[in-house]
């Protein structure tokens, strides 16, 4: 577990934000789930001195993913952090949207709570400070453990 990292979740399903976050404190993930994309800045912006980065829900009716991806890119306080695109949707359209609007990364969510715990020990393992974007290693597939061959 990084002890400095604290991952900031937008979603606009409550279910969805409780897994994840339900999850996260069973791995010791220290994570800011938010129902509302309005509140992400004010949140981030309070995590002074930690490594942040932001997971966003792609399909969300009010403020789509992208919709957000968009601002975050172009918002002065947030625009260098690392953006997470996480969709249950995983075809080749969104993908390359996720990538045209600045996502770092693409995951795709998972259907385990097994999953999930994959998911937030292969973000937690990346070397944020030193990450580039590589369009060859932008979707990141996790499977559990005892799928994996």
């Amino acid at each position: 577990m990084k002890d400095n990292l604290i991952i900031f979740y937008v979603d606009d399903d409550p279910e969805d934000l409780d897994v994840f976050a339900e999850t996260a404190i069973s791995a010791g993930v220290d994570v800011v789930p938010l129902s509302d994309s309005d509140d992400i800045a004010s949140n981030v912006l309070k995590a002074d001195g930690r490594d942040k980065v932001i997971f966003v829900d792609i399909n969300m009716p009010a403020k789509s993913g992208f919709d957000l991806l968009k601002e975050l890119r172009q918002s002065d306080d947030l625009k260098k952090l690392p953006i997470v695109a996480f969709s249950t949707g995983h075809d080749a359209v969104t993908i390359k949207k996720c990538w045209d609007f600045g996502a770092d990364l693409f995951i795709r969510k998972g259907s385990s709570l097994e999953q999930y715990r994959e998911i937030l020990t292969a973000v937690e393992a990346i070397d944020w400070s030193s990450f580039t974007r590589d369009p060859k290693a932008f979707v990141l597939k996790v499977q559990p453990k005892e799928n994996q061959a």
